[in-house]
């Protein structure tokens, strides 16, 4: 499966304290069992923003994998625009190594490196170099500025990401909003349910089952929550049922920091 960069951040003007970072734990769930967890940390300096994480690939968009990872990518946020100039990933998938480093200027690639190199290049739309400008990385699309905060227009975007192998977009729209009610550790607030769809551009190979599942698929769904006092929304929970049962992340513990 493709990672589904499934989401990102919003403007909390109603918080009274500004939050210039966060740490969120997320739990990786399949038939309602607990398969994995992922570890993030996002900080916010003026413009800018960095983001870490650490565990199951899933808990940052890979819905369906098995991987655990290390992830990181920096970049700035222009207006309602996030710029990535950075991107790492260092995982290992099936006991072997699955690596990816972009160097990028504003949302264009300038560089990259990946290991190993895409297998059936014949059989796979060609990534084009006008498919590497104005994108975002899987884990800079978890940034997510939206000056209206929990509104439906804060849902109704495409995100344009490229992984280092595959170029596509994800095609958000709203869906609902509710109140959480969480415990001391995780989010109690408000939350905003975005119905997300996967439409592959390049790099994929057209004719494969699972890219048809996935594009077919009406089930997925983002839900995203209030970071207070900033301009941006996270990652609240994410689900996708797929042929062999749910699939879902869940944050078990969000902590905010000034």
């Amino acid at each position: 499966m493709r990672f589904l960069s499934l989401a990102a951040l919003a403007l909390f003007l109603s918080a009274p304290a500004h939050a210039e970072g966060l740490h969120v734990k997320y739990h990786v769930n399949f038939l309602g069992v607990k398969v994995g967890e992922g570890k993030l940390n996002v900080n916010f300096n003026n413009n800018g923003y960095s983001i870490g994480g650490d565990g199951a690939m899933a808990a940052f968009g890979k819905l369906v994998s098995d991987a655990k990872a290390d992830v990181s990518a920096g970049g700035v946020i222009d207006g309602d625009t996030v710029k990535p100039a950075s991107f790492n990933m260092k995982a290992v998938d099936d006991g072997k190594p699955n690596t990816v480093a972009l160097a990028m200027n504003k949302g264009n690639v300038a560089s990259q490196s990946v290991f190993p190199a895409q297998d059936k290049m014949d059989q796979r739309i060609k990534v084009e170099d006008a498919h590497r400008r104005g994108i975002v990385d899987p884990l800079s699309a978890m940034v997510f500025p939206a000056a209206k905060g929990i509104h439906p227009d804060s849902c109704n975007r495409t995100v344009k990401i490229y992984d280092g192998r595959e170029r596509y977009d994800v095609v958000l729209s709203y869906k609902s909003k509710y109140q959480q009610r969480g415990s001391s550790k995780n989010y109690s607030g408000p939350v905003l349910v975005c119905s997300a769809r996967y439409k592959p551009i390049a790099g994929h190979r057209p004719n494969r089952k699972t890219i048809k599942q996935l594009e077919a698929n009406k089930s997925m769904e983002v839900e995203l929550a209030q970071v207070p006092g900033t301009s941006y929304l996270i990652l609240y929970k994410a689900s996708l049922n797929t042929p062999a049962g749910p699939v879902s992340v869940n944050s078990v513990k969000m902590k905010f920091f000034n």
